[in-house]
């Protein structure tokens, strides 16, 4: 499930790295036609223009290299689900970042009531104790009840004969004790002791490390979670860098290469941001796994 999950998420981080790309593209050919115009009349040198022409071509590779990446990421999902390939695939864009308010502690007792390993070897633990007591229930003597009740007589009412009384009844307790035996019973005793012990300890052991699980699921969340608000930032800083010196070009205080450096940045800026929100949606998705909740599930 997790694979599936992870492969969904990949097609949305696809599709937006590839309007990254598509948005790169735009600008470089928004400064292509005006270091082209500033080129007609002579204001810059042929030089600028062709590496606003170099950039472009490279944007656009940049491009296609992002459509394929969609493509594959389709292709991947579709064989996770046991579907032909090339079957369209519409998702819904799963990115948006939404805080995580849980606290882990309270995540732990979630997973340790969830998680099925747990109940599994709960149960073990269980039936191992009851192995343990059935083996000491031999040290005591075994105590039966018999009883018994009859009716004779040769008509259907049964009310006796000449030589039978027509009813006879009896009870009585048995009880049995093999005082011989002592040296095996306890050495089966021993024996689910030793069961016991071991299924407590794998008891112990499964929480131990579903809790560690679960604490490096949350400390990368976390982590992720700063990154986005880092990433966020920059691209801030690097749309309004970009709009400065689009700007500056415009006016002939900067340089082309000014433009394509701060174009690059805002390319970068874009794809990290993007990166930063699916790495967060993809540890919540882990999270949650650890937890033994869906990934819809609160």
């Amino acid at each position: 499930m997790l694979d599936v999950e992870t492969a969904y998420l990949n097609i949305t981080k696809a599709e937006k790295l590839r309007d990254a790309a598509s948005q790169s593209v735009d600008r470089l050919v928004a400064h292509r036609e005006m270091t082209r115009n500033f080129y007609e009349v002579g204001i810059v040198p042929r030089n600028d223009l062709l590496s606003a022409e170099v950039e472009l071509a490279n944007g656009k590779q940049a491009l296609l290299r992002a459509e394929n990446g969609v493509a594959l990421a389709k292709a991947k999902f579709n064989t996770l689900l046991r579907r032909p390939m090339d079957m369209p695939v519409a998702v819904e864009d799963l990115l948006a970042y939404k805080p995580y308010d849980r606290e882990f502690n309270e995540c732990l007792r979630i997973s340790l009531e969830k998680r099925t390993e747990i109940k599994t070897y709960n149960l073990r633990a269980e039936q191992a104790h009851k192995a343990v007591e059935i083996a000491r229930s031999e040290y005591y003597p075994k105590i039966n009840f018999v009883g018994n009740y009859s009716r004779f007589g040769d008509e259907p009412s049964v009310s006796g004969t000449p030589y039978q009384d027509q009813e006879s009844w009896y009870v009585m307790t048995v009880a049995n004790w093999n005082f011989w035996e002592w040296g095996k019973t306890k050495d089966r005793v021993d024996a689910s002791l030793s069961k016991e012990r071991q299924a407590n300890d794998a008891l112990v052991n499964i929480k131990d490390q579903i809790a560690l699980d679960l604490k490096n699921a949350w400390l990368l969340l976390k982590e992720a979670e700063k990154q986005i608000q880092v990433t966020r930032k920059a691209v801030v800083q690097a749309e309004e860098n970009f709009r400065i010196n689009v700007e500056r070009y415009r006016e002939q205080v900067s340089t082309a290469t000014d433009v394509i450096d701060a174009q690059t940045l805002l390319t970068k800026a874009n794809t990290d941001h993007t990166q930063s929100l699916s790495d967060y949606q993809i540890q919540l998705a882990r999270l949650k796994r650890a937890m033994g909740l869906r990934y819809d599930q609160e």
